[in-house]
């Protein structure tokens, strides 16, 4: 059975990049491992199940030592049930893992059988991550019980008689991200590393073309072309060219989609094709801030965009990704506002607050008549809406807040999310507590806040609106 690796080996980029992050959730983790098992199951009785389903299980354990160190960090009751789960579950483990890959897993879950201390679950999610694992194409189906009752098929080609071409992408030198940002209008370098299992007797060239249902005329790809080589497989080329995005996108607009197909030139026969694995797709963001402002304030652009990139790599539906552009950029040049312009002067109270982000709000026209107030959701009342969309208002007029504060709000704005059919909310918080000292980088004021539940995790949007401020030179004083 021919598995294509690109339905499987995105779990395994996940896994990867969840487990490098900074501070993964266990929730997210957990959803990973789903995956992992689900890619498991396609390669049904061939040996590389059992390393996907390894890898599942390391997850899960990862996913317990993140909740260790979340319930440390917030105090929580018994937070070290965690840990021991965890130390079972990695017992367990290394009874069970009998294969290569396996073996390496429980050598890098060792750490977890003595004292193990809170600083130590990075280096052990890490070490996770960078065990190689092996890469494997084509799976072994289930015995069909019925299959002598079923109508006769065609034999497929043996896995032996099938080349598989792996790809792999740089682009301008760095490997190719999952979303990967592109400046439009500018040429780019495209390198194409592409690993060929087999090749058939009569073909003289492998052929790679892009496939895209955008507009030919917005962009312009490479062809890459390799001629037949001496040895014996597999055989590894690397071919490099130019690539461009000839126009710009909208911010709230999909990424651009490409595919590269490959083809043996000449056909040897009409059943020789080649299986494209690896990293097939590109997904390719070509927007501009520097040519459509979104905010007015650059560096909170570019963290408008990242945060609009993690949302779709969390899949998050489209519809609600642009709803809530739409009402970040008038968000966050008010969090701009506050800062620069002495917007909030003096202590204020939500109440009063709310009136002012709703006229700021409504002031827009990409929102106007579509802001809702006060709508019941969740046996609440929310205090914005815009099209589903849950906006939670809060005003701190006593303790100064940084950023990571606001994470204690967040959990109402994703109640709401939930009970609204969602999984994305908006939370904006104004400090207008008294201050001595200057205000904080206002890009670092908005964040993405992972609300863990028992399914999956709610996306709240968090602003930090700065106020009440002393003089610039009353510092000097």
């Amino acid at each position: 059975m021919n598995v294509v690796l690109g339905q499987a080996f995105p779990a395994r980029i996940a896994t990867i990049e969840a487990l490098r992050a900074a501070r993964p959730a266990g929730d997210g983790l957990r959803a990973i491992a789903t995956q992992l098992a689900k890619a498991a199951d396609g390669f049904g009785r061939a040996p590389a199940a059992a390393d996907w389903g390894a890898l599942s299980k390391a997850v899960e354990i990862a996913a317990q030592l993140a909740d260790w160190r979340d319930a440390v960090d917030s105090a929580e009751m018994d937070a070290d049930r965690h840990l021991r789960a965890a130390h079972q579950r990695a017992k367990a483990f290394a009874a069970e893992e009998a294969s290569e890959f396996g073996a390496k897993l429980t050598a890098v879950l060792e750490p977890l059988a003595a004292d193990t201390s809170v600083d130590e679950v990075a280096d052990i999610l890490r070490a996770i991550a960078g065990v190689p694992m092996p890469v494997a194409v084509f799976g072994e189906p289930e015995t069909d019980r019925y299959a002598r009752f079923r109508p006769q098929q065609k034999p497929r080609p043996k896995p032996e008689d099938v080349s598989v071409a792996f790809l792999e992408f740089k682009i301008d030198g760095i490997p190719a991200q999952s979303i990967h940002s592109l400046t439009p209008g500018e040429l780019h370098d495209l390198e194409l590393i592409v690993s060929v299992s087999r090749w058939p007797v009569g073909a003289e060239k492998l052929r790679f073309g892009p496939v895209s249902v955008e507009p030919t005329s917005t962009w312009d790809f490479p062809e890459f072309e390799v001629s037949r080589p001496e040895g014996d497989p597999p055989y590894t080329f690397t071919r490099s060219s130019r690539m461009l995005i000839k126009v710009p996108q909208h911010f709230t607009a999909r990424p651009l989609q490409f595919q590269y197909a490959a083809e043996f030139q000449p056909r040897p026969s009409p059943d020789e094709n080649v299986v494209v694995a690896g990293q097939r797709t590109l997904l390719l963001d070509g927007t501009d801030a520097s040519k459509q402002a979104l905010t007015g304030y650059p560096a909170v652009d570019a963290k408008v965009i990242g945060i609009r990139n993690e949302l779709r790599n969390a899949g998050i539906p489209e519809r609600e990704i642009h709803d809530l552009l739409l009402v970040l950029r008038p968000l966050c040049n008010l969090m701009g506002q506050a800062a620069t312009s002495k917007r909030y002067p003096d202590a204020i109270d939500e109440k009063t607050f709310q009136s002012d982000v709703e006229t700021f709000l409504r002031a827009n026209y990409s929102i106007g008549a579509d802001l809702e107030i006060q709508a019941e959701v969740a046996g609440g009342r929310t205090d914005l809406s815009f099209k589903g969309l849950r906006i939670e208002l809060k005003s701190e007029r006593k303790k100064r807040l940084g950023p990571p504060d606001c994470a204690k709000y967040a959990e109402q704005g994703a109640t709401y999310a939930v009970g609204s059919g969602k999984r994305l909310a908006t939370l904006c918080v104004l400090d207008c507590s008294p201050k001595k000292s200057p205000p904080f980088p206002i890009e670092d004021g908005l964040t993405l806040i992972t609300v863990k539940t028992a399914g999956s995790p709610v996306l709240v949007v968090s602003l930090l609106l700065q106020g009440n401020f002393p003089r610039p030179s009353d510092h000097s004083r």
